[in-house]
């Protein structure tokens, strides 16, 4: 199977932009690797709409920067919202030491009293062969997806806390994962390769391949599951795919590869398109699941429209129950930092 559709290697121009999103004023947003590419859109943007936003990553120097930079550029148009009453701050959060999450999330938790929206949007691609965690994970393993699994274990009771609060309006206390077109080049037949998923005995391409695409499948499933075990209690959980963008998530690429990919890359901006749709789009009405005719466990394509994931990783979930699987395989490897 290709790595990409046609619609999502050449999407259309979006129909949805920042002035379809209303003032969010009071409400409360976490953008895990918001200080560049398309979660600085994002980041960018709910700022701009009046919302108070933790842009969480290793570096406080880039995350200040990122902040500056946020202040000092033009907001893009809006034809209701006036601006000027968001705020932007740091929250230190480093996924490669799954030993510092929990003390990120007591740091935020010290400050506030709920969380509307997460964009778990940070993560690695193409890392050298042997990269590891501070724990010893296969890197894209840990970054890309135990990492943003602990440390929505140890948010989830405030975003169900959200999702109770008075003034929060239906279906808008939501979970995103940022996963990758990249997933359908994950292992069959789940998108997890269950008997080596930290893909010790694997080695050459096709095992590069296994460990993005297993990273960013295992984001789509996280996203379906938490929407299958929270929907009744209000929360909704999508994954999506920004699109091929020109950000520093080919950092690790060679500079051949960066020479044929980069006319096909397109802007970051529209990436923060994606991830502002589905943090904020209304045409979810209830909590139904994806399999039962509703929205939420659905994946998201460029730039802001309704996709279908790889075949493979969605008859998992729906026939195999491989999400409730992941799930119970990340609390057994992670306990140990739970």
């Amino acid at each position: 199977m290709p790595l990409f559709t046609w619609s999502e290697a050449f999407p259309p121009k979006s129909s949805f932009t920042e002035n379809q999103i209303p003032d969010q004023q009071g409400r409360v947003f976490i953008v895990t690797g918001g200080s560049s590419g398309c979660g600085y859109e994002t980041a960018k943007a709910v700022y701009n709409l009046n919302g108070r936003v933790y842009i969480a990553g290793r570096s406080a120097k880039n995350a200040e920067e990122a902040i500056q930079k946020i202040k000092s550029s033009p907001a893009a148009p809006h034809s209701t919202v006036q601006r000027g009453k968001g705020s932007l701050h740091f929250l230190k959060l480093d996924l490669n030491d799954l030993g510092s999450i929990k003390a990120s999330v007591n740091e935020f938790l010290s400050k506030e009293s709920r969380l509307d929206v997460i964009w778990h949007n940070a993560g690695v691609m193409g890392a050298p062969d042997g990269s590891t965690t501070v724990q010893g994970f296969e890197l894209h393993l840990g970054v890309n997806a135990l990492g943003p699994f602990l440390l929505q274990h140890f948010l989830m009771p405030i975003c169900l806390k959200t999702a109770r609060h008075p003034d929060a309006t239906l279906n808008t206390t939501r979970v995103i994962f940022v996963t990758s077109a990249g997933h359908r080049g994950s292992p069959k037949p789940d998108g997890v390769n269950w008997s080596d998923v930290n893909t010790e005995t694997s080695t050459g391409i096709r095992a590069s391949l296994h460990k993005y695409g297993q990273s960013k499948a295992m984001n789509v499933m996280h996203a379906h599951e938490i929407a299958r075990r929270y929907g009744p209690q209000g929360v909704i959980s999508l994954s999506l795919h920004p699109g091929s963008l020109k950000t520093n998530l080919q950092r690790y690429q060679s500079g051949l590869f960066k020479t044929l990919t980069s006319p096909l890359l397109y802007d970051q901006h529209y990436g923060g398109l994606t991830e502002l749709f589905a943090g904020f789009n209304m045409e979810i009405t209830d909590t139904n699941m994806l399999e039962n005719g509703g929205k939420n466990g659905s994946y998201i394509q460029p730039w802001g429209r309704w996709g279908e994931g790889a075949p493979h990783v969605f008859e998992g979930l729906a026939k195999r129950k491989t999400g409730e699987r992941l799930w119970e395989m990340c609390e057994d490897i992670l306990k140990e930092w739970m």
